[in-house]
């Protein structure tokens, strides 16, 4: 029969099993087939690059395009990973354990509004980007400082404010 370790790939994360990932190796002795293909899965999250974790959820980094701020957060009261870049903020929904899927995504030249309201455990990081707002819960304050002043940042160097008078 053939030999199931043989079979040709590029690479392990090709071989990709509800949150799983094969590694290839053989077990020696003589165990069985099925425990030979248990004993070559192994939990994805130790090994995983953050490149490869972007793949698994359908995007990647552009050339040039530098990770600001990446945690686990609530956005607008549903868990998953916020992702924010230099150009770009990015939220992966939580679906299940081990699956995530984008939600949502905006250039950063979007960005409209940020601001901190609330105190204690009800506060947030309310965003507005055109006429859509999300509020962003569950980071520890001071990462929620850290994510604010960096999208103020943004979004003053986006939309400066002039004092100038209008003209007509």
């Amino acid at each position: 029969h053939r030999d199931l370790h043989s079979f040709p790939t590029r690479r392990s994360s090709d071989l990709r099993y509800c949150g799983y990932r094969f590694d290839g190796r053989r077990r020696s002795g003589g165990a069985s087939l099925l425990m030979d293909l248990l004993g070559g899965l192994r939990r994805d999250t130790t090994d995983a690059t953050f490149e490869e974790v972007l793949a698994d959820w359908g995007t990647s980094l552009r050339e040039g395009e530098e990770v600001e701020w990446f945690r686990l957060a609530d956005v607008d009261h549903h868990p998953g990973y916020l992702l924010v870049t230099s150009r770009r903020l990015v939220f992966f929904n939580q679906t299940s354990r081990t699956t995530h899927e984008r939600a949502f995504e905006y250039p950063l030249t979007l960005l409209s509004d940020v601001r901190l309201s609330g105190h204690g455990s009800k506060r947030r990081l309310e965003l507005r980007a055109g006429t859509l707002g999300h509020a962003v819960h569950r980071p520890r304050g001071s990462e929620l400082d850290q994510l604010n002043a960096y999208l103020e940042r943004v979004l003053a160097e986006n939309h400066p404010v002039s004092n100038e008078p209008w003209s007509a």
